[in-house]
């Protein structure tokens, strides 16, 4: 059986958001670069709700939200109450708001499901503490002895060997219920358009399956997308997920363009090599990334060189799957590795790399108003010294995307393949080659096949 996506992916633009660190709907928001630490800094459901407008004209149509759930932690990911918002982002309440505006605007909203492990703090597991081999909870956890122990060393299987962070025991049967009833419940309860899964890879295959078929039992549009650091493929061939968050692509671009370690040759063979490997709908359905809150912010990998960030920008603008911006990186805002990464947003526009703004707004408006670049086929046709040139095909539409990611030299690419081409961004009629500035893009689009 052929995997069909929910018919919105493929029009798909995400802006990821760090619920703490975005923004405030009320009261003094701190300074720029602040929360470059691991305390809370008070972003809330509500900051994000007013900023809407600026998240729309930016071009994204999609929020991915990291976890929003009670937990104890700035990011959440050691959820103690599945089933209650955070009451620090507003609660309930203000998922409900959220989702209702956002819905106004025709935007999607995907939550994280941190479904692998939990809080210390779970009622669950706390029960577990407390009454050891008596509590009705004591197989949903792998304790290996007769009561809990935390310190020095844990005795329980849990997330990276984090005690604060015990692994639910996917193998029995309740919790596993209990775990895809909370998938069901928020796509019920506020409508969500779908989950990021949170450690993919540390959950059984067949356990991701089933919370694809519960949330798509709930709503046939929902999106299931998995943090997948490797490939992807034996997702896409157990038909348990619609999309990965792209890791692989965004290795090849870091070694590309960032570190400029790599030619265009071995570049878009690699690139090549993965496209063949994974499904269709698994190529269109994953989320392409220039960033996100567990790497350190593109531009920092460049040095600073806010060009290599918007040739990678213009590479996921134009490449099939649903781009993802992260909050931030369409200003130009740096830093390292976490938490560094996660500094609060500055709403401070004299702050701003207006040009990066700008020319991320271009590149996200042509994807919006080309369907050859968000459902085309992809063909790699050149790949010489730093320059790379694949088209996009879709009926009568063509374009040819030019990148050449040398931060010193031009060069010049051939338009030879179809056309006549015009500069998709300027409109400007094109010849029979063009010439590219050092880490220049270019987006060649003719209306009918040659």
């Amino acid at each position: 059986m052929v995997r069909v996506l929910p018919g919105w992916v493929p029009d798909a633009v995400f802006y990821q958001i760090f619920p703490d660190r975005f923004g405030r709907g009320a009261g003094a928001w701190p300074d720029e670069g602040a929360g470059a630490t691991r305390q809370m800094c008070g972003g809330d459901l509500d900051g994000i709700r007013s900023s809407l407008p600026y998240i729309e004209e930016l071009g994204a149509n999609a929020l991915y939200l990291t976890p929003i759930f009670t937990a104890s932690s700035y990011h959440r990911y050691d959820t103690e109450d599945y089933f209650s918002v955070a009451p620090e982002l507003g609660g309930n309440a203000a998922l409900a708001r959220l989702v209702d505006a956002a819905r106004s605007r025709g935007m999607r909203i995907v939550l994280d499901g941190v479904f692998n492990h939990a809080s210390h703090r779970h009622p669950h597991f706390a029960d577990v503490v407390r009454r050891g081999r008596a509590s009705q909870y004591w197989d949903w956890f792998r304790v290996h002895g007769t009561a809990v122990v935390e310190r020095p060393e844990p005795n329980y299987d849990c997330w990276a060997g984090v005690p604060s962070m015990p692994e639910w025991n996917h193998a029995n049967p309740e919790a596993r219920a209990y775990l895809l009833s909370v998938v069901r419940h928020w796509i019920r309860e506020c409508g969500i358009d779908g989950w990021r899964l949170d450690t993919t890879e540390y959950l059984p295959p067949d356990f991701v399956r089933e919370i694809d078929r519960a949330a798509k039992a709930e709503s046939p549009d929902t999106y299931i997308l998995g943090e997948v650091m490797g490939l992807g493929t034996p997702w896409f061939r157990h038909d348990a997920l619609d999309g990965v968050m792209h890791y692989k692509l965004y290795e090849r671009m870091v070694s590309f363009i960032a570190e400029e370690g790599w030619d265009a040759a071995r570049f878009a063979a690699s690139v090549r090599s993965i496209w063949r490997s994974y499904t269709e709908a698994g190529n269109y359905g994953s989320m392409t990334l220039v960033g996100s809150h567990d790497k350190a912010r593109f531009v920092t990998l460049c040095a600073g060189n806010a060009q290599k960030l918007l040739l990678a920008t213009a590479l996921v603008a134009t490449f099939p799957g649903a781009p993802a911006i992260y909050y931030g990186d369409e200003i130009g805002m740096s830093g390292g590795e976490d938490p560094d990464n996660r500094r609060c947003f500055p709403w401070d526009e004299a702050t701003w790399d207006r040009a990066v703004l700008e020319r991320t707004r271009a590149l996200l408006a042509l994807r919006r108003r080309l369907p050859v670049l968000r459902t085309g086929s992809l063909t790699f046709v050149a790949a010489e010294g730093r320059a790379v040139v694949f088209r996009r095909e879709l009926g009568r539409e063509r374009a040819l995307v030019a990148l050449n990611a040398d931060s010193k030299e031009g060069t010049s690419v051939s338009l030879r393949d179809g056309g006549p081409y015009v500069d998709a961004l300027s409109g400007k009629a094109l010849g029979a080659s063009a010439s590219l500035p050092p880490l220049g893009a270019l987006v060649a689009y003719t209306g009918a096949r040659a």
